[in-house]
């Protein structure tokens, strides 16, 4: 049809095409696409079929022919003013997608920007000459559509310029009546620093909010009855006793709104405007950016004064507005004192000004958040008073629930401090070993304990005060503790070899006892947040204690809205750690809610929300919808998710029966796609966000020592791809249905695609791998070493060794295919074939060392522990197993096959490869038979071995663990405090369940296949 010109006119049977053809992979834009876009060339005055058109464009992202088919709309229909917007928005989604050709990106995106200024200007001369008035002709959603278009395709000198004019400030929509073009504006000029013009639009809108309520006030004032009342709740609070009971203050309160003068809709914009953060921290940064900013920031801070002493007077300070007042209130002082006397050693203003703040709102669970953004300025000495101070206040608090939150918010600054880079602590002073104080982090979590005893043994607080509150002290206090245990005990330290996991060189009774903490706290005293739970689910899969995590996980309730940003905090790795929930689940494999919310998400959901926010006219809201979608197309969540899943399906059939090829969300992502983890980390910035290893990329990051290998990468989740469409290829088998004709010839073209499909496979590896050639130049060789390395930051050092003997199995079979199958081999190509075959041997052999080495730091009594804790290694390593089991039964087949069909070949011709093909599979064979023995190992010594409750109880509590150490006083220390303040129930119950975690986890790998 595409081919021959037909033209569809009628649009019900295009959808009843489009619809028959929507499970076959085609490029939509040049099929149905296309086929839409004659159809309304050919109907042009039919709105109907060429609207349903222009939807069923934008509903597969189809932006070239949705921007022709909204051209002739707007061209065709004038009078509708949707249709000159949604030519807008195509126009520019068209200029940003593959479709557009390079060299028309810039045409498409000119005329995207002159349409929208064209409409912008043509409604403000339609709606007359006072530009106060002129933009409410446009309507919020069109303006912010406006403001895109020049964000996106003007320079930022001419924007700048432009929103100097009065009629296109910020304060004209503000004046206007539109919030979200106005915040835009601001959010623009702040990007690019032009903080005289931020100075100036901050002071305008406060002011402005300064006269309002200076007019209500007034008014509110002089009104009798308000007058009235007043000086009878006066005579009230004179009285000796007080009077109970009375209903004056609600008088009063109704008075006064009743006195209000009635407030316009731009008023109360502008009243929102004085108190929003965003605005007032622009306001602040613009003034400490001014030549002379300490006479800039004193008058930041009378203005702001004036608002809160306006909005008092006026009644209508609320408590947001108020606590964002106390915060740049703060700022100012904290910056005033800075510039004052930066090299002050006394206890400064800023200081009491800073613990006055925590005290005052140290039940708001930002409160700490806040506070951190001033106190990472504070010099040795201020840090010192702070927290002397901030101990102090908590010791002499009366009531216990505040006691103990000012001392959680106390050991998380210190925390803070304590592993913050700087080769000596700014707490204590002393010498940091690696990026933490040791020193620091002993003494917080030997208090951590002592306070947590003191909090959980009172039953009062558990049962009655803290289910009233929106934060548990108890959870804080045990989660930074056993933080500042798990660092202690050397988790993810920087002596860990690469590429293994957190636990490969740490103390695992420290370990082991922050475990049992946050998971005693976690059942006496439920967290408020999912910090508590997040960190113990991923210690728990660390250990390999699967069901325990996922008995946490469940109970957060991920709604699919989140799955995206927090799923890998829980999937990732998991089908080579337990294959049971699999292969065991009855209720499918745990990564089916993932599949089924990105499929529903992007084909459903999205274009869906995308159609309504077009039929209503908030075209601002399809541009975040379109980048939320290909943030979410291009994530390693949704790639990882798939990976897992067929490894995860593996485990139970060695096969998958869907290729990744058939699978819409992925078939079409190549290494060029800049994947991107998406993951939410801010769960574990516990400190308030208290420094730079709260970033996903730090290899000292919480996140990162707590997950189970490095954190998702976009090269790590490309070579899970690759590495399915390879094993698609070896596993492919003609159906038995089909009979061929010609089977000679069509064999020929199944090797033929083979060999392109392994030699694209070979190369994108190569490529992802930095597998680069020995005799590069030396500063390419340099180069390509500095890339190896940031591919094994990238990958456990068992799935380097997988994909690394995947990308030799993918060039043995291009090698064999294209030099003895396709192609009479020579003896350049058999001796390329031995050598790429030896060096899969050579890896295969050295993942399976890698696998059955024990950590030497590990204790003879805990050997069975590490067993349980390296489980990944067996799981990718038994992946490598099968990878070349099938490879070589692949071409084992093909061999056959290539004789049988050219009996003229001489069958010495392939000789040499059978030989070969039985080492790989003979050292395949010797790897499984040690995978099985662990198996059977790890069963038995947990079918065998009785007392797993006293055992677990002395790994945690035992003396054993201290023979060696060099501070065996500091283990002893704790492991007293951790008996007086978990009780022994508690430990014996967290064992039991250890065990029985265990026991499931076998019972997953007691089933697992090799076949």
């Amino acid at each position: 049809m595409i081919k021959d010109n037909v033209v569809l006119q009628d649009v019900d049977a295009l959808d009843l095409y489009e619809f028959a053809c929507s499970r076959l992979d085609m490029k939509y834009s040049e099929t149905i696409g296309l086929l839409r876009w004659r159809l309304v060339k050919a109907l042009p005055k039919d709105q109907v079929s060429c609207t349903r058109c222009f939807d069923a464009c934008v509903w597969n992202a189809d932006w070239k022919n949705a921007q022709q088919i909204a051209a002739s709309l707007s061209k065709n229909f004038v009078n509708e003013p949707k249709f000159l917007f949604r030519y807008i928005l195509a126009t520019h989604q068209y200029s940003l997608s593959e479709d557009c050709p390079e060299g028309s990106r810039k045409i498409f995106a000119s005329l995207a920007k002159a349409q929208a200024d064209k409409a912008f200007n043509l409604r403000i001369m339609n709606t007359g000459k006072d530009s106060h008035h002129d933009r409410a002709a446009l309507n919020e959603s069109e303006a912010c559509l406006w403001l895109d278009m020049r964000i996106a395709h003007c320079e930022p000198k001419d924007n700048l310029e432009l929103f100097r004019k009065p009629e296109y400030s910020p304060l004209a929509f503000l004046e206007a009546g539109q919030h979200e073009p106005y915040w835009r504006a601001v959010a623009y000029l702040v990007k690019h620093r032009m903080w005289d013009d931020i100075l100036q639009i901050g002071k305008d809108t406060l002011e402005r909010a300064i006269h309002i309520c200076n007019s209500e006030s007034s008014a509110i004032d002089e009104d009798e009855n308000v007058m009235n009342l007043r000086k009878l709740m006066d005579a009230e609070a004179n009285q000796s006793p007080p009077a109970t009971g009375s209903s004056v203050k609600k008088d009063l309160l109704r008075a006064i709104e009743k006195a209000r003068p009635p407030r316009s809709s731009k008023d109360y914009l502008f009243i929102a405007a004085s108190c929003e953060y965003g605005l007032l921290t622009a306001m602040f940064n613009a003034a400490k950016a001014q030549p002379d900013s300490k006479r800039a920031l004193k008058q930041f801070g009378n203005l702001i004064d004036k608002v809160a002493r306006a909005l008092n007077r006026a009644q209508c300070m609320k408590p947001i507005f108020q606590k964002t007042h106390n915060i740049m209130a703060l700022a100012v002082v904290s910056a005033r004192h800075s510039l004052a006397d930066p090299e002050s050693n006394r206890s400064t203003a800023r200081v009491l000004n800073i613990v006055s703040y925590i005290v005052q709102h140290y039940d708001s669970p930002q409160c700490l958040v806040e506070a951190m953004v001033f106190i990472k300025d504070l010099s040795q000495p201020e840090l010192v008073v702070l927290l002397t101070s901030l101990r102090a206040a908590s010791i002499k608090c009366a009531d216990l629930f505040q006691r103990l939150v000012l001392m959680s918010l106390s050991l998380k600054i210190r925390y803070s401090v304590a592993t913050s880079y700087g080769p000596t602590c700014r707490f204590c002073n002393a010498e940091s070993e690696g990026d933490d104080c040791t020193s620091c982090l002993k003494s917080i979590a030997a208090n951590a304990l002592d306070a947590y005893k003191s909090g959980i043994e009172d039953n009062n607080l558990r049962q009655n005060i803290l289910p009233g509150h929106n934060v548990n002290p108890l959870s804080d206090i045990a989660v930074i503790g056993a933080i500042c245990l798990l660092r202690l005990a050397g988790l993810g330290s920087l002596n860990t070899p690469k590429g293994t996991s957190s636990l490969y060189r740490a103390n695992i009774q420290l370990f082991l006892q922050a475990v049992l903490w946050l998971d005693s706290c976690l059942t006496a005293s439920p967290a408020r947040n999912n910090a508590h739970g997040i960190i113990l689910a991923k210690l728990y899969l660390l250990t390999g204690c699967v069901s325990r995590a996922k008995a946490i996980w469940d109970g957060f309730d991920v709604k699919n809205a989140l799955l995206d940003s927090l799923g890998l905090l829980y999937i990732d790795r998991l089908s080579s750690i337990a294959p049971g929930p699999f292969i065991l689940s009855s209720r499918g494999n745990p990564v089916d809610p993932f599949i089924t919310h990105f499929t529903k998400a992007l084909k459903i959901t999205t274009p869906k929300r995308i159609m309504d926010s077009l039929e209503v006219g908030t075209y601002s809201s399809v541009l975040e919808m379109i980048q939320h979608a290909e943030k979410q197309a291009a994530s390693c969540s949704l790639v990882l998710t798939f990976v897992e899943e067929r490894r995860g399906l593996r485990m139970k059939a060695s096969r998958t029966e869907i290729h990744i090829e058939d699978q819409p969300l992925v078939r079409k992502l190549a290494i060029e796609h800049d994947l991107r983890d998406i993951t939410d980390y801010e769960s574990f910035t516990v400190a308030g966000g208290e420094n730079s290893k709260n970033y996903p990329g730090d290899e000292r990051s919480l996140q990162s020592i707590l997950h189970y290998g490095p954190l998702p990468t976009g090269t790590r989740a490309h070579l899970g791809l690759l590495a399915e469409r390879f094993l698609d290829l070896v596993y492919y088998v003609q159906p038995k249905e089909y009979k061929a004709s010609k089977v000679g010839y069509l064999m020929q073209l199944d090797w033929e695609y083979a060999q392109a499909i392994s030699s694209s496979l070979e190369k994108d590896m190569r490529v992802l791998l930095a597998i680069a050639d020995s005799k590069l130049p030396g500063r390419e060789k340099v180069e390509a070493d500095r890339r190896k390395e940031e591919v094994k930051l990238s990958l456990t050092s068992s799935e380097l060794w997988y994909h690394t003997i995947v990308h030799g199995l993918a060039n043995t079979v291009k090698t064999v295919l294209g030099s003895g199958i396709i192609k009479a081999s020579t003896n350049e190509s058999r001796d390329h074939a031995r050598f790429v075959i030896k060096e899969v041997l050579e890896a295969l052999n050295d993942q399976t060392d890698d696998f059955l080495a024990v950590p030497e730091s590990f204790h003879s009594k805990i050997y069975a522990f590490h067993g349980f804790a390296s489980l990944h290694a067996m799981g990718m390593l038994r992946e490598t197993i099968i990878a070349v089991k099938q490879t070589v039964n692949y071409l084992l087949i093909a061999s056959d096959k290539a004789k049988s069909a050219d009996k003229l070949r001489s069958s010495a011709e392939l000789a040499w490869l059978p030989p070969e093909l039985k080492k790989l599979a003979a050292a395949a064979v010797e790897s499984e038979n040690k995978v099985k023995a662990r198996i059977k190992l790890l069963r038995d010594y947990l079918g065998n071995v009785d007392g797993w409750r006293d055992r677990l109880c002395d790994w945690v509590f035992g003396d054993y663990a201290t023979v060696y150490d060099e501070d065996k006083d500091f283990k002893k220390e704790i492991c007293e405090k951790m008996k007086t303040a978990i009780p022994k129930a508690n430990a014996e119950v967290w064992a039991d369940s250890i065990g029985e975690s265990w026991r499931d986890l076998m019972k997953g790998w007691a089933v697992v296949r090799f076949e």
